[in-house]
């Protein structure tokens, strides 16, 4: 039976309206009603998914909230001040931790059970419920990673992974956890049955989920205690095709097929001793999951591509290149995308409500007064950004190794071989793999960070960031 011709258009869309985005491409090409139907009640609009680049999130380590590098657009400005989000403990301190396509999980600093789905663009939110009590209890001497899930193309709802990994303790004696089923093999990590916690706001609940391990495990447990958690640990994990890829602790990546539940331990395609400061950084982008290191004093920057073929996995270099010295002092640079300087922001209204007045505070104000004198040459248009064309750095900003500083990753275009660089967290890039051109972003160290010691201004963490305008789908509460 057709339907086009059985049911009015209005019900026909109504019903429609209920199939995720990839059912209604589909469902275009059937036949004309359809498509007619669709396009006319703008059912598929692609402008609302994340399919561009809106900046990129970065969490200072002295800074209290995140910081948001946000590039030009035609479109509505999107705020990276979480301010309509509730905050029932500490409101100063709220980091992000994960983003996928255009949702952000975000937490309390110092109460990661504290979490909140938000979505900026269309400032909606979802709290997280406490992991129940169960879960918690095998927690002791794990340390745990939270990881979101959500492809508006497949599906309105999102889920939360959280991956446990074993912490350093320092001894090498120290007995194993119970953490396994089977004693001839509690020696192993991951384990061959490894469980899982899911967050799923379709169910609105916690669940135990076991994924099951093809081929061998990537170490034991006492070898990933004698590796270091360092402050700046950025291991991120990517949702590609039905796949999540975590990269765990001794730099393996976890591969996780959600459709049947299985896994598979991937080598990271180069080794480095425990307390080897070099790091890997894990993405995505356009042929699929990346992954990139920059070394410190030779500043090469090596780039991996994951091929995978019949059940096997292989890292394949695609970049490996010593980058120009780029200019790195802390003179604004001029550039289109703007630091949104939140934390300076929420320092001047805490400064005026408590009335206080000081030279921090005045030296302050003539830092961001710099800043801004140098932001009017770039004038008020808006405009889109153009990843091919715009801001090409030019001779003058490159320098004798001497007067370079050191490049660090900011993260993968999902879309472009191009890859968000800083230079000594002073400016940021933009590095295309192809033809190893670099664009000037702009200037991106928060002003409050001139306040803080040395030691600890440094980036811990940072997530480009696709704006995704659907509506959240937020939890049914059991």
């Amino acid at each position: 039976m057709d339907l086009t011709q059985v049911l009015p258009e209005e019900i026909l869309a109504d019903v429609l309206h209920r199939v995720a985005p990839r059912g209604l491409a589909a469902c275009r090409c059937v036949c004309k009603a359809l498509l007619a139907v669709i396009d006319a009640s703008r059912l598929l609009r692609a402008d609302l998914l994340p399919l561009s680049v809106g900046g990129v999130f970065i969490n200072f380590y002295c800074e209290r909230v995140s910081e948001f590098f946000t590039s030009p657009s035609t479109g509505p400005t999107i705020s990276g001040r979480f301010d309509y989000v509730p905050y029932p403990s500490r409101p100063d301190w709220r980091k992000i931790k994960d983003h996928c396509n255009g949702l952000l999980l975000l937490a309390d600093y110092w109460d990661w059970e504290d979490c909140y789905v938000v979505n900026p663009a269309t400032r909606q939110w979802d709290s997280l419920p406490p992991r129940p009590s169960v879960f918690e209890e095998i927690d002791e001497d794990l340390k745990c990673e939270y990881h979101l899930v959500f492809d508006p193309m497949v599906s309105p709802h999102y889920e939360v992974f959280v991956i446990l990994n074993p912490r350093y303790n320092g001894h090498e004696d120290q007995v194993d956890p119970v953490i396994l089923e089977e004693p001839e093999s509690d020696s192993e990590w991951p384990p061959p049955a490894f469980d899982l916690h899911v967050f799923s706001s379709k169910s609105g609940s916690w669940k135990e989920r076991s994924v099951f391990r093809q081929g061998e495990a990537a170490a034991t447990v006492s070898g990933m205690r004698r590796h270091l958690d360092w402050f700046d640990d950025r291991r991120h994990a990517v949702y590609c095709r039905g796949n999540l890829y975590v990269h765990c602790k001794t730099d393996f990546i976890m591969r996780i097929c959600l459709s049947n539940d299985k896994y598979q331990v991937i080598k990271p395609p180069m080794d480095r001793e425990p307390d080897d400061y070099q790091k890997l950084h894990l993405g995505r982008s356009e042929k699929g999951v990346y992954l990139a290191t920059a070394t410190f004093k030779t500043s090469r920057l090596m780039v991996w591509v994951l091929e995978e073929s019949c059940g096997h996995a292989n890292w394949v270099l695609k970049h490996n290149n010593c980058l120009t010295p780029i200019q790195d002092d802390l003179r604004p640079v001029l550039g289109p995308w703007v630091l949104q300087d939140i934390n300076f922001n929420e320092y001047l209204k805490e400064c005026k409500e408590c009335n206080q007045h000081g030279d921090d505070l005045e030296w302050l104000i003539e830092k961001k007064l710099e800043l801004n004198s140098v932001k009017k040459d770039l004038g008020e248009e808006k405009f889109e950004w153009d990843f091919e064309n715009d801001n090409v750095l030019h001779k003058e900003d490159e320098v004798d190794g001497r007067g370079s500083g050191y490049f660090g990753i900011l993260g993968f275009h999902p879309y472009k071989e191009v890859v968000f660089l800083h230079v000594s967290m002073c400016r940021g890039l933009a590095y295309h793999l192809k033809d190893s051109k670099f664009q000037d972003l702009g200037y991106l160290y928060p002003t409050t960070c001139h306040l803080a010691s040395g030691a600890d201004r440094f980036i811990t963490d940072s997530f480009p960031y696709t704006p995704c305008w659907t509506e959240l789908q937020k939890a049914t509460r059991m």
